[in-house]
C-alpha cells in the first residue's frame, strides 16, 4: 500500500489532486496527492509515477516523492510494487 512507504500520521488523509496520463513509450501516469492533517492542514503532498522507465541499470516501476509544505523531499522511493 501507498501509505507503508510515506512519513504520515495514521490521521492524515490523502487526497487526490491531480492525474497527469502521458502517452509516451512507457504509457506512464503520474498522480499526485495532498497530505491533510486530522485538522484539516495541508501537510505537504505525495507524487507517483507509475510505470517509471528509467536508464539506468536497474528496472523499477514506481518512484514515490514525499515532500513538506516548503517542498523539501522527505521520502524518495524506487519500487517494483506498492
Amino acid at each position: 500500500m501507498l501509505r507503508d512507504y510515506l512519513k504520515i500520521d495514521e490521521s492524515d488523509r490523502l487526497v487526490e489532486q491531480s492525474v497527469l496520463r502521458q502517452n509516451n513509450r512507457g504509457q506512464e501516469d503520474v498522480t499526485e496527492w495532498r497530505i491533510i492533517a486530522a485538522n484539516g492542514e495541508a501537510k505537504g503532498r505525495v507524487v507517483l509515477f507509475d510505470k517509471l522507465s528509467n536508464r539506468r541499470s536497474w528496472p523499477v516501476s514506481y518512484r514515490i516523492m514525499q515532500t513538506d509544505m516548503q517542498g523539501k523531499v522527505v521520502v524518495d522511493h524506487l519500487t517494483d510494487v506498492l
